[in-house]
């Protein structure tokens, strides 16, 4: 029952967080349906698009590859593929970073621009 409050509370704070972003401008469009959609614009909509940081993920996924093939360019295959595997015998935590740290078709293409650019 609680549950059920939490969740009507939520779709409230998300109902008057969307009503004001609507009073500080609008503009409306029609969808493929034929429906009017009220759009927000100005400093609330750049508040509610705040909240998606899809744009820090990537940045955040491109510093995690590009330092995956600077790390196989320093060890080597050899050493990078035994040290992945020496993870992936431990325990769980061991286990996930080895599969994080696996060589994939990025890592490879990293390793070799910077294999270039060191020449």
């Amino acid at each position: 029952m609680k549950d059920g409050f939490a969740h009507f509370d939520r779709r409230l704070e998300r109902l008057d967080e969307r009503k004001a972003a609507l009073e500080a401008g609008h503009r409306t469009e029609l969808d493929d349906s034929g429906l009017m959609k009220l759009i927000p614009m100005g400093e609330r909509r750049r508040q509610i698009n705040r909240m998606i940081p899809l744009r820090a993920a990537m940045i955040i996924a491109g510093v995690l590859l590009s330092f995956k093939g600077f790390l196989l360019y320093k060890l080597g295959f050899g050493v990078y593929t035994a040290k992945v595997a020496s993870m992936a015998r431990g325990d769980t935590m061991d286990q996930i970073g080895a599969w994080i740290m696996q060589i994939e078709p990025v890592t490879l293409m990293v390793y070799n621009v910077i294999n270039f650019l060191a020449g």
